[in-house]
């Protein structure tokens, strides 16, 4: 298009917005460029529109015709450049003409020569028009044989209105010039030395340069100058932004990032701040928020939103470049997309039909207009960035790519590639042909495995899905409905059984029938999601498929081991270190006792320890055993997939039923590391979940109730879809267990009316119901609910009080209702078992409830010794219970100064737990024996617990929360819980005041 030179008829248009023009309206005034006037204009713009004036200057005053070549990438403003020219020296007084260059007008001789004439002629008094508009009517619509003579008319016809007005040709987008048009430019050019006539020719030199000959060829004269836009610097970049946020404060990081990300190019980081402003975000980064979704996805940050879209917007420029390109060079960025990153050109070059050889041109244009990163002849095609390597990959037509993926998946596999790399492009064709369902399904198989080896489940469970869809052999069938089966046995436990009922049903070779019962049992082990009745005590269908392998069927002894472990034998009582008769000669020397000789060296030995200690902690056999086992069951490489997982779940139960509670939090939290790949939010199921619910009960028997109520809460968020009902059960029960804890009965029981209302429904949540009622006064209801967990328990062959002491508490309930007598058997027994079992938790509880049945003198003594044996073990939350009761009974039995020293030490226990509805019974009981009428502090410094002050001095020392969390082997919701209570006590809006306020102990 051209532009009217003469005063007021410019087309320009005028209303461009401030942000997207490096000179803005209202300060494009006439004068010098460094006047009051251009305060605005960025400091490298100035220096360049400044070499332009000067040129226009010398060719004016008689100092010679000249061209200067502005040579920049796209988006440096060259044209918003151009234009400010332009107008520059219409207000001087010359005559300047702006010829704009379309990429059609490449394939038209004379385009641009059309437009300078149309434009000369507008400028021309009424007889010069005529002239013009002949000599434009008069170029010839194809390239003559001989084009001198008409360069030398032209040129002719070009002298009387530069002599008679000093001119100024302007062409922008000059690298698609006609090659005609180019040719004259260049003949101009030769011999314009003594004319006041000054060509500006705009070159994008990362875009289609058809004609990059004749512009060498202009270059390469005397009276030609060049320039180069520069990227703006920060400083600029300051700049631009505050004139798109006026009146407002930048945040300098904000500024710095979107420099950064934008490479300083106009352009980009105009369009930038355009989307900023429309989504009416402010002009800073905000705080810096990491880690994850509850769901598993990763958090992102303002940060990372602003470099997806500056990625998006830079991807968007180079597409666009890129379809202008020839044919074959768009055909070559297609097909290395196909592949993604790290395309071979070998393979390449091979599905375009030529030599790896002849792409080193096609690639350097590739890398000129900014689509790969320079390559070396013969390495891996890499694209910029992803987001260009996705935006190309969205111009293939969607017709030819289900045979683009085929033919790219065949090429893979002839060269050898790895069964992934292959798999990949079988993953995005929606049907194949016959002939080819049983090369793919081979190649999706072997990929699936790879994947499962290397810890991908998510991937390996997408390989065997779209196998499955081409309707596989039978027995092939079967081998990938148990790859798929290991891969969802931990995020979908569910459709794993199923999956892996169906493989047994049309496999027949006995290894690969080892290996889907292995599986299932797994999966029937964990679908159930109790990581303490089910794991501790398989379900019966999970031991009731060894009968489906007789001993000949297995022969490997470790996969036999691995059988038995995950439904293993109950060792006979008092006998723990003995195995069943029916092991063979090999596995006989495989003892669990003390001193037996098992050094865990294989999985299956491991799972065998971890098994036998699951089972000693659940008959009450003494703790030193099951910890013995334990510790050789942890040692050496861990396990992937379903057998770490429940090898993991039996070992934290057993170190947190023994009172190890660091250990078991430390342990539990590496259950999420048994998916070690895939996508983030893939992570989410019953490793997470169960993780949670088992740091919420460790935080629970160390009486840390806020920690608990959160992990509790995280399990209840994540524990959500249809294939994990029962995951979502388990949550409210732990749930529910801390509320009933916290006082909060209603709230307890109304959470477990979905727990109760199934056939399966866990002993444990009987329990917790029983609690409900029994606080609400209903002993009898209490009672059956306590008697019931129990019979439920026993049936499974879990008698340790450790998991529920239902013997103490139906004793209580008992007594209770007059029924003492009862009452006396439940409690001695819950008893004799703690003490067997040897935990002090267990122990301390039981000496407790055995005492709740006594008077006051009987009672002293039994509540001295629940507190001596607490008092130097982790179970704060038992040791403030026995507290608070020998407080009641020393006042009873008329020792008020006991009473009061013990009541006050339990009030405190109980605030550091966060235990407020103990804290109130306390202070109540210590008023009653006299003591005075002084609560705790319940803000300040000295109401901070031990976990609060800890977590404080930690972040006051500048550590973030991701760092404390890992630290203390915590969540960063832990963490988030605590500090938010901190903040509260102090009385403070965040961690920036907390070295102020933090005070010593």
């Amino acid at each position: 298009m051209t532009h009217r030179s003469g005063p007021g008829g410019s087309r320009r248009r005028r209303s461009r917005r401030a942000v997207s023009c490096p000179f803005p309206p209202e300060h494009r005034g006439a004068g010098s460029v460094q006047g009051k006037g251009n305060a605005s204009v960025e400091p490298e713009r100035v220096s360049e529109l400044s070499d332009l004036l000067a040129h226009a200057r010398a060719s004016r005053i008689g100092a010679g015709g000249r061209a200067v070549i502005i040579r920049t990438p796209s988006g440096m403003w060259c044209r918003e450049l151009l234009v400010e020219f332009t107008d520059r020296q219409r207000r001087a007084g010359a005559a300047p003409i702006l010829v704009s260059c379309q990429h059609r007008d490449a394939r038209e001789p004379f385009a641009a020569l059309r437009q300078l004439l149309a434009g000369l002629g507008d400028a021309a008094e009424p007889p010069g028009h005529d002239l013009f508009d002949e000599l434009r009517r008069a170029l010839p619509h194809a390239v003559p044989d001989h084009d001198r003579k008409l360069f030398d008319e032209l040129y002719e016809a070009l002298l009387p209105a530069v002599r008679r007005c000093p001119r100024v040709i302007v062409v922008d987008h000059a690298q698609w010039m006609d090659d005609a048009s180019l040719r004259w430019f260049a003949h101009l050019v030769r011999r314009m030395s003594r004319l006041p006539l000054l060509v500006v020719l705009g070159v994008r030199t990362d875009d289609d340069l058809p004609a990059r000959d004749a512009l060498d060829d202009i270059d390469a004269q005397a009276a030609c100058h060049r320039i180069t836009l520069r990227p703006l610097s920060v400083h600029s970049a300051r700049e631009l932004v505050q004139r798109a946020y006026p009146g407002r404060t930048l945040d300098d990081p904000f500024v710095r990032l979107c420099h950064h990300v934008t490479a300083g190019v106009p352009e980009y980081l105009a369009r930038l701040i355009d989307t900023q402003l429309q989504a009416g975000l402010p002009p800073e980064l905000g705080p810096t928020r990491s880690g994850a979704h509850l769901d598993g996805r990763p958090r992102l940050t303002r940060a990372d939103h602003i470099r997806a879209i500056a990625a998006r917007i830079e991807a968007g420029a180079v597409t666009t470049r890129l379809v202008r390109q020839p044919e074959r060079v768009q055909a070559l960025a297609r097909t290395a997309a196909l592949f993604g990153d790290g395309a071979d050109p070998d393979i390449v070059a091979d599905l375009l039909g030529t030599g790896p050889d002849r792409l080193d041109g096609l690639l350097a244009e590739l890398v000129r207009v900014g689509a790969l990163r320079g390559t070396v002849s013969g390495s891996r095609l890499m694209f910029r960035t992803p987001e260009l390597r996705d935006a190309v990959y969205d111009t293939i037509p969607e017709g030819s790519l289900r045979d683009r993926h085929l033919r790219a998946a065949r090429r893979l596999g002839d060269y050898g590639a790895p069964p992934a790399r292959v798999a990949e492009h079988l993953l995005r064709i929606d049907t194949l042909d016959v002939d080819d369902h049983a090369w793919a399904g081979g190649v999706l198989y072997d990929a699936g495995r790879a994947a499962l080896d290397a810890g991908s489940t998510s991937r390996c469970a997408e390989y065997a899905r779209r196998a499955l869809r081409e309707d596989p052999a039978p027995e092939h069938r079967g081998r990938l409905l148990v790859l798929l089966g290991r891969a969802e046995v931990l995020t979908a436990p569910e459709a794993a059984a199923r999956h892996l009922e169906e493989a047994l049903r049309l496999l027949t070779d006995p290894t690969e029938r080892a290996e889907a019962v292995l599986e299932l049992c797994y999966a029937h082990a964990l679908r159930q999601g109790d990581c303490v009745e089910s794991v501790m005590r398989p379900p019966h269908d999970a031991a009731s498929r060894l009968g489906e392998l007789a001993e000949q069927d297995c022969p490997d002894p470790d996969v036999r081991l691995r059988l038995r472990a995950v439904a293993h034998p109950r060792v006979p009582a008092g006998s723990a270190g003995a195995l069943v008769g029916a092991y063979s000669s090999r596995e006989l020397r495989y003892g669990v006792g003390p001193g037996a000789d098992v050094a865990g060296d294989t999985a299956g030995e491991r799972e065998l320890l971890a098994a036998f200690a699951s089972d000693s902690a659940c008959r009450a056999e003494p703790s030193v055993l099951a910890l013995d086992l334990v510790e050789r069951a942890l040692s050496g490489e861990p396990s992937r997939g379903g057998a770490s997982a429940l090898l993991l779940l039996r070992s934290v139960v057993v170190l947190a039923w023994a009172g190890r509670l660091d250990e078991a939090r430390v342990w539990a939290g590496s259950l999420t590391a048994t998916i070690p790949a895939g996508p983030a939010h893939s992570r989410v199921g019953l490793p997470a979940v169960v993780a949670h619910c088992l740091c919420a009960d460790i935080a629970l028997r160390a009486g840390n109730l806020p920690e608990a109520l959160a992990e509790a809460r995280i399990a209840s968020r994540l524990a959500r879809g249809p294939e994990m009902p029962a995951l979502a059960q388990l949550a409210r029960v732990q749930l529910a267990r801390i509320r009933a804890v916290l006082g909060q009965y209603d709230a307890a029981a109304g959470m477990l009316r979905g727990a109760l209302g199934t056939p399966r429904a866990r002993a444990t949540a009987l329990g917790v119901r029983g609690r409900c009622r029994h606080a609400g006064g209903d002993a009898r209801g209490a009672l059956a609910d306590y008697l019931e967990c129990g019979r439920r328990l026993t049936e499974l062959g879990i008698v340790n009080p450790a998991l529920s002491d239902w013997r103490g508490r139906a004793g209580v309930a008992l007594a209770d209702l007059d029924r003492r007598i009862e009452a006396m058997p439940l409690l001695d027994e819950g008893l004799e078992l703690a003490r067997r079992w040897g935990a002090a938790a267990t122990i301390g509880e039981a000496l407790r409830n055995r005492a709740r049945i006594e008077d006051a003198r009987a009672a002293v003594p039994l509540l001295e010794e629940s507190v001596a044996v607490l008092e130097h073990s982790g179970a704060r939350l038992q040791l403030t219970l026995s507290l608070v009761e020998s407080g009641r009974a020393y006042a009873l039995g008329g020792h008020p100064a006991a009473a009061r020293q013990a009541l006050r030490r339990g009030m405190g226990l109980a605030q550091e737990c966060g235990w407020d509805v103990l804290v109130e019974r306390a202070h109540k009981d210590l008023l009653a024996c006299g003591g005075r009428l002084r609560r705790t502090s319940l803000s300040g410094p000295g109401s901070l617990t031990p976990s609060e002050r800890q977590i404080a001095e930690l972040a006051a020392a500048g550590h973030t929360n991701r760092a404390i969390a890992e630290a203390l082997c915590v969540t960063r919701g832990t963490v988030e819980v605590h500090l938010t209570h901190v903040y509260r006590k102090l009385g403070i809006s965040g961690r920036s005041l907390l070295s102020t306020h933090l005070t010593p102990k």
